[in-house]
């Protein structure tokens, strides 16, 4: 097994468990807020928060460095058009997590998980966290169709479906629970 080969593995295993685990937190997610628990949707909320920080962070920080360690040992150009739009959703991750994700999460204890207040933060974030998936989807769209500078019309499509689901995510998170009701 050569360092690239041990890399990529890394690289991929870190890349499953990380957007896997996203995907899977937002299924579960959806189906604790329709319950309307607001009990259950704080302890969810709290356990997600946990395992988060403790395995989703830290898979993220494996995933970039051993994207580093291929772009090193495989001696590939860092100026590809894939590598370049890879780490900017990467950086559109970040951003959002450290921006949004990171100061809402710690309201939710100051308010109460179980108020009012708390569910609807725990409802934003579950939204924001939508778009994190979003971002991690085109990152691995990038990884694997990896497009070349004449393949910049296919970056475009995936940056603006990325940039439409963004903002209808958010434009929902806009909204109050009362207003989503009156709305439909």
């Amino acid at each position: 097994m050569t360092w690239y080969e041990f890399l990529l593995f890394v690289h991929i295993a870190g890349a499953i468990v990380w957007l896997g685990g996203a995907f899977v937190f937002q299924v579960y997610g959806m189906i604790e807020l329709r319950t309307g628990d607001a009990a259950a949707i704080a302890r969810f909320a709290g356990n997600a928060g946990k395992i988060g920080e403790r395995l989703f962070t830290p898979t993220s920080l494996v995933v970039v460095l051993a994207g580093i360690g291929l772009m090193l040992d495989g001696d590939w150009p860092w100026g590809r058009l894939w590598v370049v739009f890879s780490l900017a959703a990467f950086a559109g991750s970040f951003l959002v997590g450290i921006t949004i994700l990171a100061p809402t999460a710690k309201r939710i204890p100051v308010v109460g998980p179980a108020t009012p207040e708390g569910q609807l933060l725990i409802r934003r974030i579950f939204g924001v966290l939508r778009i994190d998936l979003m971002f991690m989807f085109a990152i691995v769209f990038a990884m694997v169709v990896r497009p070349t500078s004449d393949d910049v019309w296919v970056v475009v499509i995936v940056a603006a479906l990325l940039a439409a689901g963004v903002a209808i995510v958010a434009r929902g998170l806009t909204r109050t629970p009362e207003t989503a009701a009156s709305t439909g």
